[in-house]
């Protein structure tokens, strides 16, 4: 299942640097245009950025270690991503104001948060002490200061929270009780639901938005509904694709081959935009061979939608992006 490739109406598409290394990517954006992500500095280290157009690319120093990441932001400012502790261990943070909270873990050394909602509510994923001494890491959900709930599985070892809407129903990936990822939809009333995946293929679901309509990938990404269950989004025209975010309007981008090659004979991959009508529209790159969409904010109040990403540039080296696009 394929559609038609479509020029997007690209109101620009705007490097935004890196802190002195070879290498960004951006994560996340808020209405407001303020962009969090990674970016290698000068020495080699990952490390959390914000990027504002005022501003520039900023390193953001969550927490004490050297190592860290930015996952997330919305509206309100708020970021959450995960950092060396400087002792050895990595954990989820939340910085809110210029105060950095960090957030704990689910008994093990390592956490990392990568969404969180307006009512700051964070999901991630956290190591636990499994059966027999071994160490597995399931999704978590914070819905209030201080408490950390594990969300458990589908019956696998593994889980992992990748979103959480404002109403607090979070999803992600779970295995199942044979090894399988797929998609799961957590909510309070109902537990873990198991989305299911597309034919025989690994799945896992990525965004949700205040609708509850989910996306995320099954060899092709997908949109998931209570309604209509997974629905195949198809590709650019290549084998496969990937949805991994979604905004309230049902605007969704993520990344899908093309069914080109680059130069070294790997499958070319594009940034795409879908829009509620259904059109998959391509949104090019800085001049390079691929690029990927990470997140996507509300319509501003200009009638603009900001997308976040990465792309090649000419030299192929891997920039951190934001896309402005103008619907109708």
């Amino acid at each position: 299942m394929g559609l038609e490739a479509a020029r997007a109406p690209v109101v620009s598409i705007h490097e935004l640097g890196t802190l002195g290394g070879a290498v960004s990517q951006a994560k996340a954006v808020n209405r407001a245009g303020q962009i969090v992500g990674t970016s290698r500095d000068g020495l080699g280290r990952t490390r959390a950025f914000l990027w504002q157009e005022d501003l520039g690319i900023v390193d953001l120093k969550p927490l004490t270690g050297v190592n860290a990441s930015a996952n997330d932001i919305n509206d309100r400012g708020e970021i959450v991503g995960g950092g060396d502790t400087g002792f050895g261990d990595f954990h989820a943070y939340l910085l809110s104001e210029g105060t950095s909270f960090d957030l704990g873990t689910l008994g093990g050394n390592e956490s990392e948060a990568l969404a969180v909602n307006r009512q700051a509510q964070m999901v991630g994923h956290g190591r636990v002490g499994g059966p027999g001494g071994a160490i597995a890491k399931h999704a978590f959900l914070i819905p209030e200061p201080g408490r950390m709930v594990d969300l458990g599985g589908l019956g696998g070892a593994t889980s992992i929270a990748h979103d959480v809407n404002d109403h607090g129903a979070v999803v992600g990936l779970s295995e199942t009780r044979t090894g399988q990822p797929h998609g799961f939809l957590w909510t309070a009333a109902d537990g873990m639901q198991d989305l299911g995946a597309l034919g025989t293929a690994p799945s896992m679901a990525l965004g949700i938005n205040n609708r509850t309509e989910v996306v995320g990938g099954s060899g092709h990404a997908f949109l998931w509904t209570e309604s209509a269950g997974m629905v195949d989004l198809g590709t650019l025209g290549g084998r496969t694709s990937s949805a991994n975010d979604i905004n309230d309007l049902g605007c969704i981008v993520g990344v899908s081959q093309t069914g080109g090659t680059d130069a070294r004979g790997l499958p070319v991959t594009r940034a795409f935009l879908r829009t509620p009508d259904g059109t998959m529209l391509e949104l090019g790159t800085l001049g390079g061979e691929h690029s990927s969409a990470a997140a996507i904010a509300e319509v501003n109040e200009a009638g603009v939608l900001l997308i976040a990403g990465h792309s090649h540039d000419a030299a192929a080296a891997v920039r951190a992006v934001v896309w402005a696009v103008r619907l109708g």
